[in-house]
C-alpha cells in the first residue's frame, strides 16, 4: 500500500473511536517499507487504538522485534501451519522453518524481558496434510503464547484452497458488521476473504471511510448479515459456491 493511502486511512479514523487497527489483509506487514513510519503515525494520530500485527515471522529479525515492542502494538499473531519442518514448508513454501521458529521464540523472549503487555497468538490453518500435527502443535505452543488458534482451511471467498468443510453456510462470517477491510489500491471490501476485490464498497482515494461505511449499499449488506440472509454480493456467491 502506498503511504498516501495509508495516511488517508489513518486520518479518516481520527475521532471515530476505532478500537483496533490491523495493517494486514492477506499480506506480510513486516515487508512493508513504510512500517516504522506507519507505526509512528498510528501512535501519533490514534494513540488509544490498539495495533494488531499478523505475521508469518520470517522477517522478524532483531530490528523488527524492537520495532514491534512499541507502546501502540496490542497484539501479535504468528501464522505457523506446521510443527515439523517437512509439514510447515509444504504449507509455507519459500520459507525456512528453523528461521521462523528462531525468530518467533526470540521475539517472545524479548517481549518477556521488556515486560510489555502485548497479547501473543499462534495460528495453525488446518488441512488434511497437517491435521496429524494439530495436538502436538497445540502442546508445543501452549505456555509460550497467550493463545493457540486452530483454524480450519475453509476456501471461502473463492480462494481455491482445499476446504475443510463441505457447506460454507454452516460457517459464520468474519466480523463483517464491525470491521472494514481495505486493499492495497484503496478499495474497501466487506469481507477479509475478498482478497481479489470481487465486491467493492468504495475507495479511500476519493471517499471518506465514514461515508463508505454509511453508504446505502454497505448498510444493506450488513443488515442482511445481521438477519442471517446471504447478501447479493459476488464475494458471498463465491463463498457459498466454493463450498457446495
Amino acid at each position: 500500500m502506498s503511504w498516501s493511502f495509508f495516511k488517508k486511512i489513518v486520518d479518516d479514523c481520527r475521532n471515530k473511536q476505532v478500537k483496533e487497527f490491523c495493517p494486514f489483509i492477506h499480506g506480510e506487514p513486516l515487508s512493508w517499507k513504510y512500517l516504522e513510519k506507519g507505526l509512528d503515525y498510528l501512535s501519533l494520530m490514534l494513540p488509544d487504538t490498539g495495533v494488531v500485527i499478523y505475521t508469518n515471522g520470517y522477517l522478524l529479525d532483531s530490528s523488527k522485534t524492537k520495532l514491534l515492542l512499541r507502546d501502540n502494538i496490542s497484539e501479535v499473531h504468528f501464522s505457523i501451519d506446521g510443527l515439523s519442518k517437512q509439514v510447515y514448508e509444504q504449507h509455507r513454501r519459500g520459507l525456512v522453518y528453523e528461521r521462523v521458529l528462531a525468530n518467533v521464540i526470540g521475539f517472545l523472549a524479548e517481549l518477556h524481558k521488556s515486560k510489555r503487555r502485548i497479547k501473543t497468538h499462534v495460528a495453525f490453518t488446518s488441512t488434511p496434510q497437517n491435521q496429524c500435527e494439530v495436538e502436538a502443535f497445540r502442546l508445543f505452543w501452549e505456555g509460550l503464547v497467550d493463545a493457540v488458534e486452530i483454524i480450519p482451511c475453509d476456501g471461502r471467498g473463492g480462494e481455491e484452497r482445499l476446504p475443510a468443510f463441505t457447506d460454507g453456510r454452516q460457517l459464520p462470517c468474519f466480523q463483517v458488521t464491525s470491521h472494514m477491510y481495505i486493499l492495497t489500491d484503496g478499495s474497501v471490501v466487506p469481507c477479509c476473504k475478498d482478497w481479489a476485490g470481487y465486491t467493492i464498497m468504495g475507495n479511500v482515494a476519493g471517499q471518506p471511510l465514514e461515508s463508505i461505511w454509511n453508504s446505502k449499499e454497505y448498510r444493506r449488506f450488513r443488515n442482511d448479515i445481521n438477519r442471517g440472509t446471504t447478501p447479493a454480493a459476488e464475494v458471498c456467491h463465491r463463498c457459498l459456491t466454493d463450498q457446495l
